[in-house]
Formats: C-alpha cells, structure tokens, sequence
C-alpha cells in the first residue's frame, strides 16, 4: 500500500495564491482511474475559470468563497460538496480572510503526461525549489 502524503506530494505553485499537491495519481500510488489533490487558495486569490475532460468533485476542508460552474455562481464553505461535469467551465474564488482549502477528486484520472505538466514541483520536502 502506498499513503501519498501532503509534504512528499509534487506539487505547483501558482502565482496567483494558489497551491496544489497532487495526492493519489498514477503518478504517486496505484490509482488508475482517479485523480486526487489538495488545494489551498490564499485569502483573495482566484482559481481562473478552467475546463478539462474529467469530471469532478471539490470538497471545502475550510475557508470559503465563490464557486462557478458553467453559469452558476454560489458561495460554499467547510462540507460543501460540489460535482463538476466533464467539459464544464469552473473556478473557485477565495474572497474570505482565511485560506480555503479543498479536496477534490476527478475520474476518469487525468493522463499521465499531463499530470507531469500540472504539477511539475518537487515535493516540500525534497531539495530543490521552494516556492
């Protein structure tokens, strides 16, 4: 069995406020199917509207602010569970005090090359970059 962890997890960093690790993939356990991550967006800091082939899930750890999905637009918080349907244009918009914090969850797994392009960091813990 194989624990991806937040600290050994590659990772990016946007300029934007935004970070991302990348949890269970085929690039850091056994998953096939399924792709995992934790992001934390800083207080004032948006994640651009964006679409992509694999449907998926964000659910808000802490934090809160504005989620579009397609044309919809609504404030969620800690327990907020949001489905994004494949194709479907989205973003989240942290206009709190605090950092918001999500994990989110997309199938079918995003490839493999495109893994290694979204999240082209080391990991917190390895030398190297620190951003």
């Amino acid at each position: 069995m194989r624990i991806p962890k937040k600290n050994l997890a590659p990772r990016y960093v946007r300029e934007e406020g935004i970070t991302s690790y990348l949890l269970a993939s085929s690039l850091t356990s056994d998953a096939k199917h399924v792709t995992t991550t934790l992001v934390e967006i800083r207080a004032g800091a948006r994640q651009q509207i964006h679409s992509h082939l694999p449907e998926q899930v964000y659910f808000i750890l802490e934090g809160s602010g504005m989620m579009t999905v397609r044309d919809d637009r609504e404030r969620v918080g800690p327990g907020d569970c949001i489905f994004i349907p494949s194709k479907a244009p989205h973003g989240l918009e942290n206009d709190g005090d605090l950092i918001l914090r999500y994990f989110s969850a997309a199938s079918p797994s995003f490839e493999r090359d495109e893994l290694e392009k979204l999240w082209p960091l080391e990991s917190e813990s390895e030398k190297g970059d620190r951003s």
